[in-house]
């Protein structure tokens, strides 16, 4: 897990905003009202954001149980929990019914290329092809993080996924996610994302990538219930 604070763990999130995730929207911050977040000067301070404009769900939008996922690509604990962790879950649970997993990329501006990673992402989400993207640039994060020449290496990454090449290499060379991004990073700051990968299951909050065997257990008694 990345994180700049301590390990805060399994429990409730604020009231208000944990009962506003349940209904798709969250009340920001006074501090997100004031001022804005540093580094997304673009983005207007907001009461209110429908938080299912956000990301790229998996699952059925009646499931009893809502998780969003908050992950930098840039991040190695994201990577193993998406290659490793996720596809089990998804089986179990996403695929049945039984939650609705939604992926918000944000970029914490640590890991190198981490902006250029979550454009590139986006770009392919243009195509609605997010997800296969996703899992390839988690694949070669380690290639793409010490890479001089990151935008042909996605570029070969959307030609290997069969995408629209010029229409994905146009999007990424005008930066047209760069609003989303922006949208998307306040949200994680208002929300006081500090770890990566960061989780909000029906409006609580679950910091790090924990075994599955853990995650399987609070997926399963939410579901239960």
């Amino acid at each position: 897990m990345e994180t700049s604070g301590n390990r805060r763990g399994w429990r409730p999130f604020i009231i208000v905003l944990g009962l506003l995730v349940l209904i798709g929207a969250i009340v920001l911050t006074e501090r997100g009202r004031r001022g804005g977040v540093a580094g997304n000067a673009g983005v207007q301070p907001r009461d209110t954001i429908d938080l299912s404009t956000l990301g790229y769900s998996h699952g059925s939008g009646q499931a009893p149980v809502i998780v969003y996922e908050f992950s930098d690509f840039g991040c190695p604990y994201c990577a193993k929990f998406a290659l490793e962790t996720y596809p089990e879950l998804h089986r179990e649970f996403v695929a049945t019914g039984k939650v609705r997993w939604t992926y918000v990329p944000f970029v914490m501006g640590r890991f190198a290329n981490g902006s250029e990673a979550a454009r590139a992402a986006e770009c392919a989400g243009e195509q609605d092809e997010f997800w296969r993207m996703h899992d390839r640039l988690f694949q070669g994060q380690r290639e793409w993080k010490s890479s001089s020449g990151v935008e042909s290496l996605f570029e070969s990454y959307a030609r290997e996924l069969e995408l629209d090449v010029a229409l994905f290499v146009s999007c990424y060379r005008e930066n047209r996610p760069s609003d989303r991004l922006a949208l998307q990073n306040y949200v994680a700051d208002a929300l006081r994302v500090r770890a990566t990968p960061t989780f909000f299951i029906n409006g609580r909050l679950l910091e790090g990538a924990l075994p599955v065997e853990m995650f399987r257990e609070i997926l399963a008694t939410l579901t239960a219930e």
